[in-house]
């Protein structure tokens, strides 16, 4: 099975078992870098925070090779926004982070070290309120936060590798149990002290996490909430119940949530209708019978025809998904989410001018908003040609879209448009870079290097990003005397 990392995902059913392949492909990596330790931290000379950004990057490109991560600008948007609302009242300099929701049913969440947050799409659908996803989003940003993977392999000896590619197979696949007999044969310690260990992080995520709801104005009783739903779950909700399983439940997380709650009364359980959009997105994303769904569906309010012009695109109908969004058609400029669908309406329909016309009022009107320009590239890339109005718009929010490998592949077919062999070149090396395929883009800018059509001082630009790759993704086995290529 280890020889076959797509196999592997999915035959644990769960996206979270990506740790356990990140901890076989950088099994050298933790033994091999000791830094000094960091004032402050009890386990920098353990996992420094270094080591942590190259295990939430690693990890973040190998989900999006095995294409489980939801790259939709809308869904990216909103969980950002959430994820940053909550993580902002830590005060935490030392890292950037990343939230990204996951292509898939099951009801779970993961915290990868360096900052990177995942949430199934099951997970979001299974919450019934912002403040319940909310304090999911919080639990996970206290483990990054207390640092309880670095304290993990500090409790252990730092050698034991193979150890920890049981311990990650057990604790990020929903078997915890798999990972505690993996410790207790590795380190010769009682299965009791470690399943405190798993207790303690919890409880200590639910601390931590209660007091950034409450910092960010959420009522933080939804946490206990949403832990007295899932364990309530029966059927199809409790059959792809994963969380509870990476994340032990006891009773006394439940009543310690609860007897906080004194002094955190009148606290907002729902934000923003963008919650709402949201959920509508990825709830028909995962929907199979579409003509079941359809008629489960009212047309009483914008949320409710967003849904409904949802599903009519799923099956091709994009007439009628044009006929229930049409008393929203001048309320366009409100909200990004009915834009959005009305536009793909119009392109479905082959309308082609009419959307282009339809996303240059709206960027008129909304000229800060990051995601109407990516869909204006996506049509000109798939209907025109580019121009270079449009890739200015687009490289203005490039931070933004950095981490999404549609904005990389964009951008490259663009700059091919208008003649720019090293600005394309370039971002189809991030492209695969993000796919995890760092040899395929030393071999983009290898060849492009040597083009004729860019000038020797972009050619230089372009192996020095080569090395760069080289040395961060696929590092080379170096001479032990002589010239290096990586420091």
């Amino acid at each position: 099975m280890l020889n076959n990392p797509r196999s592997m995902l999915l035959n644990f059913g769960k996206y979270s078992t990506f740790f356990l392949l990140l901890m076989i492909s950088q099994s050298g990596f933790l033994a091999a870098e000791q830094s000094p330790p960091e004032l402050g931290d009890p386990y920098s000379s353990v996992l420094s925070l270094k080591n942590e950004e190259i295990i939430g990057i690693s990890s973040y490109q190998r989900l999006q090779k095995f294409n489980a991560i939801e790259n939709n600008p809308l869904v990216s948007s909103y969980i950002n926004y959430l994820g940053n609302l909550l993580s902002r009242s830590l005060l935490d300099n030392d890292r950037k982070y990343t939230f990204f929701v996951v292509n898939s049913n099951q009801i779970n969440a993961f915290a990868i070290p360096g900052g990177f947050i995942g949430l199934n799409s099951g997970l979001v659908l299974l919450t019934e309120n912002e403040a319940q996803l909310a304090s999911v989003v919080a639990h996970e940003i206290s483990h990054i936060k207390l640092r309880h993977t670095a304290e993990m392999i500090a409790n252990s000896r730092r050698n034991a590798i193979p150890i920890w590619i049981g311990i990650f197979a057990g604790m990020f696949s929903g078997n915890p149990q798999a990972s505690i007999a993996a410790l207790q044969t590795g380190f010769g310690i009682s299965a009791q002290q470690n399943i405190n260990l798993i207790r303690s992080n919890e409880v200590e995520a639910d601390t931590l996490g209660f007091k950034i709801l409450d910092n960010a104005n959420f009522n933080p009783a939804a946490m206990s909430e949403l832990f007295e739903l899932m364990q309530s779950a029966k059927g199809d909700i409790q059959k792809n119940l994963a969380y509870l399983s990476t994340h032990p439940m006891f009773e006394e997380r439940i009543s310690n949530t609860k007897n906080r709650l004194k002094n955190s009364q009148g606290k907002l359980l729902n934000s923003t209708d963008d919650y709402f959009f949201i959920k509508n997105i990825l709830e028909v994303s995962l929907i199979i019978d579409i003509d079941d769904a359809i008629t489960k569906v009212g047309n009483i309010d914008a949320i409710s025809r967003h849904k409904l012009a949802l599903l009519h695109q799923k099956k091709s109908d994009y007439k009628k998904s044009l006929d229930i969004l049409r008393e929203d058609r001048n309320r366009l400029t409100d909200n990004i989410y009915t834009a959005i669908v009305y536009i793909d309406g119009l392109l479905g329909l082959g309308r082609i001018d009419e959307a282009i016309s339809t996303i240059n009022n709206l960027i008129n009107i909304k000229p800060l908003n990051k995601i109407l320009p990516l869909k204006l590239a996506e049509i000109y890339v798939d209907h025109k040609k580019g121009t270079l109005s449009v890739i200015e718009n687009l490289e203005e929010h490039a931070d933004f879209h950095k981490l999404n490998p549609n904005y990389h592949r964009i951008m490259s077919k663009l700059y091919l448009d208008v003649n720019k062999t090293f600005e394309s070149s370039a971002h189809l090396a991030d492209y695969y870079v993000l796919l995890d395929n760092s040899r395929l883009a030393i071999d983009v800018l290898e060849n492009s290097s040597k083009s004729r059509q860019i000038t020797s001082a972009d050619s230089a630009k372009l192996i020095d990003k080569k090395i760069e790759i080289l040395c961060k993704h696929n590092r080379p086995l170096e001479p032990i005397f002589g010239e290096k290529t990586c420091n």
